[in-house]
């Protein structure tokens, strides 16, 4: 029979993911428009701006590394990626290298300058680390000792996470799990008893005051939004009367009174959909629901197209980091959620979840570009 040569655009399409890739560079110019809109009133706004940029550039690298390696070989890599992750997560409890910032000693600082967030890059490691567990059980984990096996590499992960403490990137961690999991093949029944853990824990944390009180207090405000406006519900309140004041259009960019008179706090990072809301208005947020949605289908259209279960693994985890944050964090600014320090993916400013992100998309053009075994 004879052979039909592809095309040369046929044959870019085996390589390239061209709708994730278009995707991917709208959300980033579109964060970048945003976090210079929220910085450009500040003090230090433009070496803030600047500081995006560089994070955007810098994340072109383990984005475009990802994707040249073969995601496969990472498969026998466990046992050092373990070592990796829990020296990413133990870090900053290194006296003399970490730094303490809104509670949490959870950045690298040497020589006095503040490098990363270690957690945001140990998000992909657990991602890849899971994957290859889930995958040793070909689709079907229905024995307790199974579940229990993966669920323990799950509790690792949390309990050196929440050393720092972070409680934020630690739900995130569950979020990744559940997704794989739930491709994974692990029955309904253990996902009933892990949601049962889940409730026990929360109330057992909550009843042993284990949290720090900032944390305690977010909680709090959630229940109940008009508690304590003037401190631990400041942040809501002044969020949701930005994304009320956009309105249908927004009143422009860099024309949010919330943020030009600074009543918005943390408004280039944590809150920076509020300000999308209030400048860009009910039209801009829209955008960038859609934006969103586009890029979870073709991240799904990724894990449909693999041939191997631990390829579509990595993609599920990776989904579920994006999905998981880009609700909690709009859900926190709208008062659905409880308030967290999780960046909106692609938007907040912070380098280290840009380079995160970008390594994510990495994953992802590798997995659809070995699609064929190649």
């Amino acid at each position: 029979m004879r052979r039909v040569e592809k095309t040369a655009g046929q044959r870019l399409r085996d390589v390239v993911n061209v709708p994730l890739l278009v995707i991917t560079i709208g959300l980033v110019v579109y964060g970048s428009v945003m976090v210079f809109s929220a910085t450009s009133g500040m003090t230090g706004g433009a070496g803030l701006f600047k500081r995006h940029l560089v994070g955007v550039v810098v994340g072109l690298v383990p984005m475009v590394a990802a994707w040249a390696l073969d995601y496969k070989k990472l498969k026998h890599w466990t046992g050092p990626l373990l070592v990796l992750m829990a020296f990413l997560l133990i870090s900053p409890r290194i006296p003399g290298l970490g730094d303490t910032a809104r509670g949490a000693t959870s950045w690298l600082k040497i020589a006095g300058v503040r490098l990363f967030q270690p957690s945001e890059p140990a998000k992909l490691v657990l991602i890849v680390i899971m994957a290859a567990l889930v995958a040793e059980y070909s689709g079907r984990i229905d024995k307790p000792k199974d579940a229990l096996r993966v669920l323990a590499y799950l509790a690792t992960a949390l309990v050196l996470i929440m050393l720092q403490p972070d409680l934020g990137t630690g739900l995130v961690f569950i979020a990744i799990t559940v997704a794989m999991l739930l491709i994974g093949g692990m029955k309904g029944r253990y996902f009933a008893v892990l949601a049962l853990v889940g409730v026990i824990g929360v109330g057992a944390v909550l009843g042993l005051h284990l949290l720090k009180g900032y944390q305690e207090d977010r909680l709090l405000v959630f229940v109940d939004p008009t508690r304590d406006p003037k401190g631990a519900g400041y942040n809501l309140a002044q969020a949701k009367i930005a994304i009320g004041s956009g309105g249908i259009s927004g009143t422009g960019l860099g024309s949010g009174t919330q943020s030009n008179l600074h009543f918005l706090p943390e408004r280039h990072t944590d809150f920076i959909f509020a300000v999308l809301g209030e400048e860009l208005g009910f039209t801009g947020a829209i955008l960038l629901l859609g934006l969103y949605l586009a890029l979870l289908v073709a991240a799904l259209a990724i894990a449909a197209s693999s041939r191997d279960l631990y390829g579509a693994l990595i993609v599920a985890g990776v989904i579920g980091m994006w999905t998981f944050q880009i609700l909690e964090n709009i859900g926190m600014s709208l008062g659905m959620m409880p308030i967290t320090g999780i960046p909106l993916p692609f938007m907040s400013f912070g380098s280290s979840a840009m380079v995160t992100n970008l390594g994510g998309v990495g994953l992802l053009l590798s997995v659809w570009s070995r699609r064929y075994g190649t």
